[in-house]
């Protein structure tokens, strides 16, 4: 270990959360600008790309990712108590960089060595997005039945087909795709993990306007896009075990990073809230305590190099439903504020986090998917 990883790891998590925390405050100026939502969508990632600038400049960034791989070391611990600073410094949110949680794990665990040494410190300095594309026209919670096809011609892989509700696809460089190598009647074993530059020829991306007003999700087609081999994600053919490993960190160890937001939310509110409203401020602060207990379950799972397993579907369920039941809060306390927003940056962005709120059952896997992994695979209901 280098002597700057060690002078910012410290001694000891706790040792590491006070030298960033001091960090914190001895830089408040150059991240007073950068910390608070926008509500101008473009201006929110633009915001976040150069947090990201900011903190990999100063080695922070780099923390919690392997060595190997340009990173400083330690664990996803040290990454967990970062985004609990920032959040309590006041920080919107990691908007396109929420992917940072989801896909760069993957990439460290399946990605060809020398790629992923290549591409993520380009993610970890925010220059380099990454969108995910799983969901397709007509394969959305069923990923066994996608239809985006990858063949191979010469030494490339040969991409054509179609994605739908790609987060973020408007403001990345690379897109983590699952495509079918295999055929239709394979279902699930026939599937392939494969990053495509989303740069290459024959590649379109468009937004989808979104009900509150953002461009958050998009749709990207591929046509006749060539991919080196170098850009498969583990496997041809064992996309499937990548892809749940993705979704695992997705419905699991991304909930720390979601819940922080909406502690700082609730807080926020409750200094303003009335009488009436003591008991259902109660019970969303006791969801926000579920689901801190229960992702940091996950994260020292994660952090141990264990499997997540379908517990990260119990994690997702709790999740989604505490957040529904923080901005209904919200609404309930000042409802006002959230229907008509003042004009301020902080009243629009509350006002795009309700309404996002409205769809968290079905992203990222239903609800239903959720409950029946539960059923299946914790409770051990055969027949559910």
């Amino acid at each position: 270990m280098g002597a700057e990883s060690q002078n910012l790891l410290g001694s000891s998590l706790g040792d590491f959360v006070d030298r960033f925390r001091d960090w914190i405050a001895d830089n408040r100026a150059e991240l007073a600008p950068l910390l608070p939502a926008r509500a101008d969508y473009d201006a929110r990632v633009a915001t976040a790309k150069r947090l990201r600038g900011l903190l990999y400049d100063a080695g922070w960034g780099r923390i919690g990712w392997p060595e190997e791989f340009g990173g400083h070391g330690g664990t996803i611990l040290h990454r967990a108590a970062m985004y609990d600073e920032l959040f309590r410094a006041g920080w919107g949110g990691p908007v396109v960089f929420e992917h940072l949680e989801i896909v760069a794990p993957t990439l460290v665990r399946y990605a060809d060595p020398e790629f992923t040494r290549t591409v993520l410190p380009r993610f970890l300095d925010g220059s380099q997005p990454w969108a995910q594309g799983f969901s397709e026209p007509e394969a959305g919670s069923d990923l066994a039945s996608l239809r985006t096809r990858a063949e191979l011609d010469g030494s490339d892989w040969v991409v054509n087909g179609a994605k739908i509700w790609t987060s973020w696809v408007g403001y990345a460089r690379w897109c983590l795709a699952l495509v079918r190598t295999g055929t239709a009647e394979e279902r699930h074993r026939g599937l392939t993990m494969i990053a495509v530059d989303l740069r290459s020829p024959g590649v379109t991306a468009g937004p989808i306007r979104q009900a509150n007003g953002t461009d958050e999700l998009g749709q990207v087609r591929f046509d006749d896009v060539r991919v080196p081999p170098s850009r498969i994600i583990g496997d041809v053919g064992g996309g499937w075990r990548a892809a749940m490993y993705l979704l695992a960190h997705e419905r699991g160890t991304l909930s720390w990073v979601r819940h922080c937001g909406y502690r700082e939310n609730l807080t926020s509110a409750s200094k303003s809230m009335s009488e009436n409203s003591d008991r259902q401020v109660g019970e969303a602060a006791l969801g926000l305590l579920g689901v801190r207990s229960a992702a940091i379950n996950l994260l020292a799972r994660e952090a141990a190099d264990r499997e997540l397993g379908p517990d990260s579907a119990f994690n997702k369920l709790l999740t989604t439903r505490t957040e529904q039941t923080v901005y209904n809060t919200l609404r309930d306390i000042d409802g006002t504020r959230v229907a008509i927003p003042d004009g301020s940056d902080a009243a629009a962005v509350l006002q795009q986090e309700y309404l996002f709120s409205r769809i968290v059952t079905i992203y990222g896997g239903s609800q239903q998917m959720q409950l029946m992994t539960i059923a299946r695979h914790i409770l051990g209901l055969e027949n559910a």
